[in-house]
């Protein structure tokens, strides 16, 4: 773009040229800017005064002209527009050579030229509409007389940065009118603005719910985060074996047979020990045949909280009882301990809260038989086995912790 720094040069001539025989009508001084980057005595400085006097050129924002750099194709339609702005090329006293000179500038960037035009346009515009949004603010305010101080200040405020914030157009624009208006603004008594009343609001306090009653299910719940924790006591029903007599042969008609034996005792145990496995520990005694019987089972309850529970387990136990009678020694004194393997179903049912009753059917092996507390006597001979299974009914009350 060095060829528009020609056609600059050739507008500073001929505008100056203008400048000497227009000396008559102007009506102040040429205002001349001095940019930093061009010294006294530079050979151009006189061309650039001019040209800025006229408007054509205001320079960088930091006060340079930067003579040494290329011309923009923005920057010399710029300058062709203010030319034609300040009517500087129909009556600036330019040669025909320069005429040319400078419309074939013109030609060459009138796409950028129309551009600037189209911007100039539209600063005019803003401008107006500047005024205008002025205007309808001055009719708002004159009717809100009452309205509050800091939010009018605010406003005023807005309004100031919005007006400063405004871009300079291509020609420069007298705001003169604008700040004397915003002056007279600022000037006006600020309205007393109206009391403002503060209502408290004191929190309804809630009133409490009703307690809750919350029972901890000890054994019916496999889903159980607890232990579950239970104790009972019980009596049970064993069948068969030996019931307070003994002969040696078949003597069916012994008065002391009974249909079962009776025993007492009582149960602790835990519905969920390890795995959703539980424990339980039971000990009865027989009251005729002064037998006392201990077992240890696994536990697992087929429930799932629910009233009715039932359960299964397995395990094992011994009997403490006298030693069998015999012909020779009628009425031995010695004690027996007879081990077996225990196993069990029942059920539980909740009464009440953590009151509950169980019933259960119960079956023992005997591996060996050395007393009379494991109730393991031949129906027909009347005589112990050497081995074999005792069957059990018991019933008993639970209470879950």
């Amino acid at each position: 773009m060095n060829k528009y720094l020609t056609i600059a040069a050739t507008l500073a001539l001929g505008l100056g040229a203008a400048s000497a025989q227009e000396t008559t009508v102007v009506a102040a001084p040429v205002q001349v800017t001095n940019f930093t980057d061009i010294p006294a005595g530079h050979w151009a400085k006189d061309a650039v005064a001019i040209i800025t006097a006229k408007g054509l050129i205001q320079g960088f924002p930091d006060g340079t002209y930067r003579g040494n750099e290329n011309l923009t194709r923005y920057q010399a339609a710029l300058i062709f527009a203010r030319l034609l702005q300040t009517g500087g090329l129909s009556n600036g006293g330019l040669t025909a050579e320069q005429v040319s000179t400078i419309t074939k500038g013109m030609q060459d960037v009138s796409t950028e030229l129309a551009a600037v035009s189209t911007r100039v346009s539209d600063l005019e515009k803003a401008s107006a509409d500047q005024q205008a949004r002025i205007d309808a603010l001055e009719g708002k305010i004159d009717s809100a007389a009452n309205a509050n101080n800091t939010e009018l200040t605010a406003r005023v405020d807005a309004l100031e940065a919005a007006v400063k914030a405004i871009p300079a157009p291509a020609a420069p624009v007298d705001l003169t009118n604008i700040n004397n208006r915003l002056a007279a603004l600022e000037a006006r008594p600020m309205a007393t603005p109206a009391p403002t009343t503060t209502i408290v609001t004191t929190p309804a306090v809630p009133t409490p719910s009703a307690p809750t009653t919350i029972y901890v299910d000890g054994g019916s719940d496999n889903g159980d985060m607890g232990m579950g924790l239970y104790a009972g006591i019980d009596t049970a029903f064993n069948f068969g074996g030996y019931k307070g007599g003994f002969s040696v042969g078949n003597n069916s008609s012994n008065s002391n047979d009974l249909p079962f034996i009776s025993s007492f005792g009582g149960t602790v145990g835990a519905s969920n020990v390890i795995f959703g496995l539980g424990a339980r520990a039971n000990v009865d005694y027989t009251p005729r045949t002064e037998a006392i019987n201990g077992d240890i089972n696994l536990m697992y309850t087929l429930g799932n909280g629910s009233a009715f529970s039932p359960y299964v387990g397995v395990g094992f136990g011994a009997v403490s009882s006298t030693i069998y009678p015999t012909a020779v020694v009628p009425a031995p004194t010695a004690k027996a301990t007879d081990l077996y393997v225990n196993a069990l179903l029942g059920v539980d049912f909740r009464v009440a809260g953590s009151l509950g009753i169980f019933a259960e059917a119960n079956g023992k092996y005997f591996w060996k038989n050395q007393g009379i507390g494991t109730n393991l006597v031949d129906s027909d001979t009347r005589h112990p086995k050497a081995s074999g299974f005792v069957p059990s009914a018991k019933i008993g009350l639970k209470y879950f912790f």
